[in-house]
Formats: C-alpha cells, sequence, structure tokens
C-alpha cells in the first residue's frame, strides 16, 4: 500500500484527523505539515541548546511552539508531552524535564517519520 497521503495511515498512527486534516483539508494540511517538518531540526536544536544550558525560560518557548504546531496537526501525544515539558519548565521542573527527556525525543521522531512517510519524503517500512 502507498500511503503517501492516506488518511488511513495517519489514524493508525496516532493522528487525531478529524481535528486537524478534516478541519484544514488535505491540501493545507499538507502545507502546514511540510512547513513543521522542515522547521522540526532548528527547534530541536534550539530546544537541546536551552535544556543543556539550563535555561529553562527559552526551554518553555520552544517546547510551546513545538505543543501548538503538533496540537493543531493532530499529534495528540506530542501536544501532550510538550505541555508537560512547558509546565515544568515554567516551574524549574529539571529533574522532570531531564528523566521525561529521552521519551519526547522519541515521540518527535515518531512525528517526524510518520509525517515524512505522509508526504512522500520517506518510504515505509
Amino acid at each position: 500500500m502507498n500511503y503517501m497521503h492516506s488518511r488511513d495511515f495517519l489514524k493508525v498512527n496516532g493522528v487525531d484527523t478529524d481535528n486537524s486534516l478534516d478541519s484544514f483539508g488535505e491540501e493545507t494540511y499538507i502545507e502546514i505539515l511540510s512547513i513543521f517538518i522542515n522547521d522540526i531540526d532548528e527547534k530541536l536544536a534550539k530546544m537541546n541548546e536551552s535544556l543543556s544550558s539550563n535555561n529553562l525560560k527559552d526551554y518553555a518557548t520552544y517546547v510551546h511552539a513545538i505543543k501548538g504546531e503538533s496540537g493543531y496537526l493532530g499529534f495528540s501525544e506530542l501536544a501532550k508531552q510538550t505541555l508537560n515539558h512547558q509546565l515544568s519548565a515554567e516551574k524549574g521542573d529539571i529533574d522532570f524535564i531531564r528523566n521525561n527527556y529521552q521519551s519526547l525525543i522519541n515521540e518527535i521522531a515518531r512525528v517526524i517519520k510518520v509525517s515524512r512517510i505522509y508526504l512522500g519524503q520517506e518510504k515505509f517500512s
């Protein structure tokens, strides 16, 4: 099965298509998702840099940006995890962030892979 632009592929991979794809229409969704994927590496680098320097104010800003975009695109699990990181950063809870950072990175990687397959930038394997 060719998963490029397949609503079923998104649904099977945890994307809330009812509140994203259906709201925008496929063409607009693809445009927004493409921008998200093109910008994510830079956001991740800044997020990682701010965490490495214990700059929780900037860390909260970067995870907030990813939270908003991921929620908008229907990536509910990523939106939930980034919200938890944002709130923890705002409270100064570095322990929560460090203890849950790898889980967040894993979810971001999963979302990137699902997105790239959907956009036809990567083959389904």
